[in-house]
């Protein structure tokens, strides 16, 4: 009996001490124009993650107050000033995803691209970054031809074309080096004839070294074709003069003249100027809402 009595009693008092525990503190809520205003204080103060991390919370706990969408387009900004490249990304697909009709909608397809070049890799590696971001800008051409993102959008495609034109002749060039004729010749064609390398830097370079590889391959008439070609687009370029010389038995080009040839090209680059890109630009705070 005594026992028992006893371990009532524990028992009893176990309840009442669980009831009056309160547990972890919760901490309150803020309203969303306090959070918001201090995200724009931390991208003024270039603080952005701490910027990031107050437009997530107006998104996750006051996704229907008037912030809820200037917030999420300042996510986008915020968490691409801080290096946060695969969230940008993630961040203006979902803002494209929830808000298609919105009249800022083309920044969101603008700062995914951007996001997506920031990423793109050296000649000599992999470029499906650079294939993401020529998507998702000749995305934004097509669809809002007429924004102030698309002008940019052009420029910026300009870019991730020379690189993928620049990783092809990187290819290109090993064959050729390496005597490799014949799988050199499928790669400069490659350039030489794409739609869009056409305009790029490397252009004159392939149709130069078609030449050059079609007559060692003992392919006289293939070596003129494309010297013509080349003539015809390059009348004053260094390498016709090369291509003359060789085409007309003066002597074979040496491998200091075509490391020099190709110097002048590497140098003339237009993406290696302009490798970080063109800072995007915060929207004004009053043109944000719908």
């Amino acid at each position: 009996m005594g026992n028992r009595f006893w371990i009532a009693c524990v028992l009893w008092m176990m309840v009442l001490t669980g009831g009056c525990s309160s547990g972890p503190e919760i901490a309150p809520t803020k309203p969303p124009e306090e959070l918001y205003q201090e995200g724009m204080l931390g991208l003024k103060n270039e603080r952005f993650k701490a910027a990031a991390d107050r437009f997530q919370q107006i998104d996750q706990k006051h996704p229907f107050s008037p912030y809820a969408t200037r917030a999420q387009l300042n996510l986008i900004y915020a968490q691409y000033k801080n290096g946060d490249y695969e969230e940008t990304v993630g961040s203006a697909l979902r803002f494209i995803r929830l808000h298609p009709r919105h009249r800022h909608v083309a920044y969101a397809f603008y700062m995914r691209g951007l996001a997506h070049y920031q990423r793109i890799a050296d000649s000599y590696r992999d470029q499906n970054r650079t294939r993401e971001a020529v998507t998702a800008f000749r995305e934004l051409i097509t669809r809002f031809p007429k924004s102030d993102y698309a002008f940019e959008a052009q420029r910026m495609l300009r870019l991730c074309v020379n690189r993928l034109a620049e990783q092809e002749m990187v290819v290109a060039r090993f064959y050729l080096d390496r005597e490799e004729y014949i799988a050199a010749v499928n790669r400069f064609i490659q350039v030489a004839h794409h739609p869009e390398f056409q305009t790029t830097p490397f252009a004159e370079e392939a149709l130069f070294s078609l030449v050059l590889a079609s007559q060692r391959l003992g392919l006289p008439e293939e070596a003129r074709n494309h010297a013509a070609v080349l003539g015809h687009n390059f009348p004053e370029g260094a390498f016709y003069k090369a291509a003359v010389r060789l085409l007309d038995k003066k002597g074979d080009v040496s491998r200091s003249e075509l490391a020099e040839l190709r110097r002048g090209v590497d140098e003339g680059s237009v993406f290696s100027r302009f490798f970080q890109g063109l800072a995007p630009t915060l929207l004004p705070t009053q043109t944000q809402s719908r």
